[in-house]
């Protein structure tokens, strides 16, 4: 099947209509009517009910959304890995959520680079639930993720057991910042601490909030390891008595797969993580 079929499905989705789909394609209307039919024919199924109002996907429309969806990713992968980078016998591709950054990822990238060197290496940030997706969809050889999906075929490690805690700065008061750690922490954390649930700033990154109570003064929930050198450095303290969260970090991976590296490849991440006990978010750049 012709991949530009599927984008232009995935446009028309997006859109809402086919006149929509069209002035985003750059192409008229009447091309994207015949791409929609020709893959309706390919699939002996209709997958749009179609009206002045627009185009409204019908059940098997939806059953194809995900595998559009990974077809072209599938593709765009292809074409951004083929042909392989001069003197590498082959690829490895990783994700991330992106408040591993510094150091996991890095540290990561650092050691594939090391000791996988017939291996090229590509590493990307994303949501969670995408990165996933792409695991599933064979874009991704593995996944560095705090909420797991189970899925048949999918393998699901856990790599590192951590605790969310509170600190707070020592020298300079500030305000409570809600980090929101996603949709399991906002339930744990609003049912125990119904007193923060409606924070005046809000933060959906990690790192950012960290440095923003480094710089400004406050408190926050963070994973132990980042914030570990700042404990024992003084710049900030654990508030004792505040509830703990568990916020374990996972490895997702195809429970069968052809790719050379990657059994090499999740050996030298759980050596990373046995290694490195402190994931402080510090990045120092020499001038």
């Amino acid at each position: 099947m012709d991949v530009e079929l599927a984008r232009t499905f995935l446009q028309v989705v997006r859109s809402g209509s086919l006149v929509s789909a069209a002035a985003h394609l750059h192409v008229t209307q009447t091309a994207v009517t015949a791409r929609i039919k020709n893959l309706e024919a390919q699939l002996k199924c209709r997958l749009f009910e179609r009206n002045k109002a627009g185009a409204r996907l019908t059940t098997d429309g939806e059953k194809f959304l995900g595998y559009a969806s990974q077809l072209v990713q599938t593709w765009e992968a292809a074409c951004r890995d083929l042909p392989l980078p001069s003197g590498y016998d082959d690829m490895f591709t990783f994700g991330a959520d992106a408040s591993l950054a510094n150091p996991l990822v890095l540290h990561w990238a650092a050691r594939l680079r090391q000791d996988l060197s017939t291996h090229a290496v590509r590493a990307e940030l994303g949501d969670g639930a995408v990165l996933q997706q792409k695991v599933r969809g064979g874009v991704l050889d593995a996944a560095l993720v705090y909420g797991p999906e189970y899925v048949a075929g999918i393998q699901v490690e856990e790599i590192v057991e951590e605790k969310l805690v509170l600190i707070r700065t020592s020298q300079k008061a500030g305000p409570y910042v809600y980090v929101d750690w996603g949709p399991e922490y906002r339930r744990q954390h609003d049912i125990s601490l119904p007193e923060h649930a409606k924070s005046s700033l809000y933060f959906n990154l990690g790192p950012l909030a960290l440095q923003y109570i480094l710089q400004f003064g406050g408190s926050g929930y963070f994973r132990t390891r980042v914030v570990k050198s700042y404990l024992d450095h003084g710049v900030l303290e654990r508030i004792v008595e505040a509830p703990e969260f568990s916020y374990p970090v996972y490895v997702v991976y195809p429970r069968s797969s052809s790719r050379t590296g990657l059994q090499a490849a999740l050996t030298i991440l759980r050596q990373v993580v046995k290694e490195d006990a402190d994931w402080s978010q510090r990045w120092d750049f020499l001038v």
